[in-house]
């Protein structure tokens, strides 16, 4: 299928059937022109700004299929930069991290300063005899905002202002990332590997996916619950709601179960800083918070959990933070990183760490689930046969009418993780996008 055979991505993606065409997530042609419509057209996550505390502190990062370069500049702003030169495209910056004044060119030479500008040329200025402009030679600069310590950037200049794209979304992000008056803390450079999946079974599952959660991580889940019985747990899971916080962002929420007090997982100390911080809203939610899993549209996602190993082991929440980077039709790289509140005591911090590795990592219980079920989907979906079925995602004609009229927090929330609104509403936003 070439893309101009493609039509509306109506026809892929049918909003009155909750039915998606299998190719959206196997074809080679779709997903070139994803990196396209969708990710040379959004604000992409590229950093947090406790990665960057100093100036001149920098970090390789991708948005899309485009290598970039994350940097704080002498003048202490942040930038986003091409990391290629601009005189041939050599790839400009080669490490993951580190602090530097400025970047050179491994071919030619040239060089850069931490804020973009071409500061030397192997030849001298004069040898182009005044004709060039060398002032179109500094490095290509991305638009960069952030929110509540999270860093974004776009290529696109008709994009919406950060504020307009993340909309509801804001008050999900505070919730976790600004809880208290230090918000959070990167715990560590991320954690990369590459997983045989399309890019969206990721975004779409942490948008999220209620009912996977018992029946791919059924025993391990069980047993950090302090061993509440499957049947609790698929109740408390069917009860939380799913929110729809617009623009293809989504979320869900779990309460505790039973018997549990409130604020499990998180360290004492913290609590009153949350109560200072956060509006009533927000409390009411995190206090009876067992599980929080999001993803802001197209490629950004966390989970919010509380673990416990050991019987006389008190639970710590870990938060891990994910970004699903499109590096073909049937393969992801996942940049993973693990995040705490700045405030919170360092034991804690280790603590929630050791969790969060335990659990969602390449290796992690949580994620070695995940990949099995993701890269089965993938394999049943490829072949000349099952590319041209259709998912289902149609527990939505059967929950659009389940709204929520009281919940706290801003978008439209459903009755159940289970609904299928939230996961398909990413989905909607990716038609929409497509459709060009």
């Amino acid at each position: 299928m070439k893309i101009d055979d493609l039509g509306h991505p109506g026809h892929l993606v049918d909003p009155d059937t909750g039915l998606v065409s299998r190719r959206v997530f196997t074809d080679p042609d779709i997903h070139r022109l994803e990196l396209t419509r969708i990710f040379a057209r959004s604000w992409l996550f590229v950093g947090h700004d406790s990665e960057l505390p100093k100036p001149g502190d920098y970090v390789t990062r991708v948005m899309g299929d485009d290598p970039v370069i994350l940097a704080r500049g002498q003048d202490g702003a942040l930038r986003v930069f091409l990391n290629a030169c601009p005189h041939r495209g050599a790839l400009l910056c080669r490490a993951d991290s580190g602090n530097a004044m400025g970047y050179v060119c491994p071919y030619h030479g040239w060089s850069f300063d931490n804020t973009g500008r071409l500061a030397a040329m192997a030849d001298a200025p004069e040898a182009y005899k005044g004709r060039v402009d060398l002032a179109t030679f500094d490095l290509v600069q991305a638009r960069v905002a952030t929110h509540a310590g999270l860093i974004f950037a776009t290529f696109d200049p008709q994009a919406p202002s950060l504020d307009d794209y993340l909309g509801d979304a804001r008050w999900y992000i505070d919730m976790l990332f600004a809880r208290t008056p230090g918000g959070a803390q990167a715990l560590g450079a991320p954690v990369r590997w590459v997983a045989r999946k399309n890019w969206k079974y990721g975004a779409v599952n942490f948008a999220a996916d209620g009912p996977h959660a018992l029946k791919t991580h059924g025993p391990i889940t069980r047993k950090i619950a302090a061993g509440m019985p499957l049947d609790v747990l698929r109740e408390l899971a069917i009860a939380g709601p799913a929110v729809r916080a617009g623009n293809g962002h989504g979320c869900i929420f779990v309460d505790l179960p039973p018997g549990m007090p409130p604020w499990v997982g998180f360290h004492p100390g913290m609590v009153e800083l949350y109560q200072k911080t956060l509006n009533p809203g927000q409390l009411k939610l995190k206090a009876n918070m067992f599980n929080k899993v999001m993803t802001v549209f197209p490629n950004l996602s966390w989970v919010h959990f509380p673990i416990s190993f050991a019987p006389d082991q008190m639970p710590v929440n870990f938060f891990n933070v994910r970004v699903w980077q499109p590096t073909g039709p049937d393969r992801t790289e996942i940049w993973n990183w693990f995040f705490a509140d700045r405030e919170a005591p360092d034991e804690y911090k280790q603590a929630s760490l050791a969790a969060g590795i335990r659990t969602f990592t390449a290796a992690g219980t949580f994620d070695q689930d995940d990949a099995e079920a993701w890269a089965a989907i993938d394999a049943g979906s490829r072949g000349t046969v099952g590319r041209d079925r259709m998912s289902s995602f149609q527990m939505i004609l059967a929950s659009h009418d389940e709204r929520i009229a009281d919940f706290p927090g801003p978008g439209e929330a459903y009755r159940s993780t289970y609904s299928e609104m939230s996961e398909f509403g990413l989905l909607l936003r990716w038609r929409e996008l497509m459709a060009g």
